[in-house]
């Protein structure tokens, strides 16, 4: 009840301006108060999913594989952090390496997300094909189950009308939530890998752009040497062969 409140005080709308809804939902307070109340809702979800009977089975979705593509890579420690630490600290590094952390079955961040797409898809997207469609209808479902989740945690089981009137208790609404998470984390995952191949296709044609302007124009080649250059062919030169590196590896 306490984190339902504390997440209702945010006031987070999807019809905020663009400016203002993006600084709540980078605010530490935003982050913090709503992970609190993502990881209460993840522990009464799998409390509920394991008071079963025989006949009617509840089993709890297995969405790690999606959880990977969006999680946020861990910083790893360099030999020079590590000398700095001295031997205890070393040792505590070494045995959380050995072991899995379990990830957070909500991600704050793109729980957040949401809110944006919905509110803002054109600030998101960089076209309109099905695949931002998807993602804008899962992310219409995902935070009109929320808002309900909210307002039975609140005020208790409500009486929800939509083509037949349905009681939703917090059981059955917080059940219907994560169905409405899974579909949005599938579309959003699916988003971002469509995402991520089109900057790499802008990277690579930026990447050939600009090694064609060096030729035409400076007389250079990535791999050619002259001693000759001047300060800002070098730089040029040495950018160049920066990005080629980094988009074709091989």
């Amino acid at each position: 009840m306490d984190l339902a409140k504390a997440y209702d005080g945010l006031k987070i709308n999807e019809s905020l301006p663009f400016e203002q809804l993006a600084m709540l939902l980078e605010s530490l307070n935003t982050l913090k108060t709503v992970k609190s109340l993502l990881d209460r809702l993840e522990i009464r979800l799998e409390a509920s999913k394991n008071v079963t009977t025989v006949s009617q089975p509840s089993i709890l979705d297995n969405i790690d594989h999606l959880l990977k593509r969006v999680a946020t890579p861990r910083r790893k420690a360099t030999p020079s952090t590590l000398r700095s630490r001295k031997g205890k600290k070393v040792s505590s590094v070494r045995n959380v390496a050995g072991t899995s952390v379990k990830m957070s079955r909500y991600p704050v961040r793109v729980v957040l997300s949401a809110f944006m797409i919905l509110g803002h898809p054109d600030a998101v997207f960089n076209g309109q094909g099905d695949q931002e469609a998807a993602l804008n209808n899962a992310a219409k479902g995902f935070v009109r189950e929320l808002k309900l989740l909210i307002n039975v945690i609140q005020e208790g089981p409500v009486q929800v009308s939509g083509g037949e009137s349905k009681h939703r208790t917090l059981r059955s609404q917080l059940d219907l939530f994560d169905k409405a998470w899974c579909s949005f984390l599938n579309s959003f995952v699916i988003w971002k890998v469509k995402d991520a191949r089109l900057l790499e296709d802008d990277l690579v044609r930026a990447a050939c752009q600009l090694e064609l302007s060096m030729i035409q124009k400076c007389k250079l080649t990535p791999e050619g040497v002259d001693t000759m250059l001047t300060h800002d062919k070098k730089a040029i030169q040495m950018q160049v062969c920066l990005l080629n590196s980094l988009l074709f590896p091989f």
